[in-house]
């Protein structure tokens, strides 16, 4: 059965809303405490999701009011695109942006992201959002200096937090109640959302390396235990480099030694500076990863007697004692961002039992 026609500003109304209405107090903490009071504020302040404030995000998206974008875990709940434009709103989300919030549920939602384990487990795992396309810059997405947070780009900050609060409003994550996460982590209320430096990578995109041509407008979502930051000012040689990175990734601890080598993904993030130094030693990304893979193990003397039968059993015992942290090169999702200071890399690590999804931005 085709979709209807989608909203256009002239066609909606508010009495096209189905959304509970709530009348407050004009003073700008009312909302606020309101929103903690009955447990759908995240902890920060909250903009009001005023009327002509959704119908305005929902006149920018491509898709009818009651159409329903995926049910999110862990109750199942229907993303509608009212719903979705009533978080997008209480974050602060650009209309321009608010098509990006709709491509990262999309992306969330697909099976192989394991949304319903992300969003119920004792880990501090999160859905980071990794942005591509010609509009980054426009739309506020960070990618250089700062990316991670500080940076402030409105697109980063408040696309990621309006996926954060549709997964708590609509799909009802709660912690303590249907989230057990034993530590949580800030991006569980910011989320975590920036963009590939795509003019300062010497290799594809990470969207044209998945399929999608320059000109879309693509988000990622990688399932991520968090950042993890590593600094490095004695090394010139590239290949040295690597060797470092690739150790310095495999800590016997991470999730990625938990389960069978062929499931999750580890993200490198690496500095526009360090991309010109390994772009130039590995001039296709897919040696670099290979390169990674190589190297990324660690010796089984590092894990207790006890630990080295249930390791075996998980096939992840290789020759010479190895225990390698990934079974493929395409594991290692390798992003150029960050700014210009050279020294940094940032890792972030796999949750595990996952895989990256990505949607393309339909406007």
């Amino acid at each position: 059965m085709p979709l209807p026609s989608p909203p256009t500003p002239g066609s909606l109304s508010f009495s096209a809303l189905r959304s509970r209405r709530l009348e407050i107090d004009d003073d700008p903490l009312a909302l606020f405490e309101l929103s903690l009071r009955e447990g759908w504020g995240d902890g920060l302040p909250l903009l009001p999701a005023t009327e002509p404030r959704v119908l305005e995000l929902a006149a920018a998206a491509s898709l009818p009011l009651g159409h329903i974008v995926a049910l999110l875990p862990p109750n199942r709940g229907e993303a509608t695109v009212e719903k979705l434009a009533v978080n997008a709103a209480m974050a602060g989300v650009a209309p321009e942006a608010f098509p990006y919030v709709i491509a990262a549920i999309r992306a969330v939602a697909q099976p192989d992201h394991n949304l319903v384990g992300l969003t119920t487990t004792t880990s501090s795992a999160i859905s980071a959002l990794v942005v591509n396309g010609p509009r980054r810059r426009e739309l506020g997405f960070d990618f250089d200096s700062g990316c991670l947070g500080g940076a402030a780009g409105r697109g980063s900050m408040t696309v990621g937090r309006a996926v954060q609060l549709a997964l708590r409003n609509i799909g009802g994550m709660r912690v303590g109640a249907t989230s057990k996460s034993v530590f949580g982590q800030p991006a569980r209320v910011t989320g975590l959302c920036f963009a590939e430096w795509e003019e300062r990578s010497p290799w594809p995109t990470l969207a044209e390396q998945h399929g999608f041509a320059l000109a879309d407008e693509v988000v990622h979502a990688h399932a991520s235990k968090g950042t993890h930051a590593f600094a490095d000012g004695n090394t010139t040689d590239a290949l040295a480099l690597v060797r470092l990175i690739a150790k310095s990734i495999a800590t016997p601890l991470g999730n990625a030694f938990h389960g069978p080598p062929t499931r999750g993904q580890t993200m490198l993030l690496v500095n526009p500076m360090w991309a010109e130094r390994l772009g130039h030693e590995f001039p296709d990304v897919r040696d670099l990863q290979a390169s990674l893979l190589e190297q990324a193990w660690m010796p089984i003397e590092a894990w207790p007697t006890e630990a080295i039968e249930l390791l075996d059993s998980k096939g992840r015992i290789g020759a010479g004692g190895r225990v390698f942290m990934h079974e493929r090169p395409d594991q290692f999702l390798v992003v150029v961002c960050g700014g210009l200071g050279n020294l940094h890399l940032v890792a972030l690590p796999t949750w595990g039992e996952t895989t990256m999804q990505n949607a393309v931005v339909e406007r």
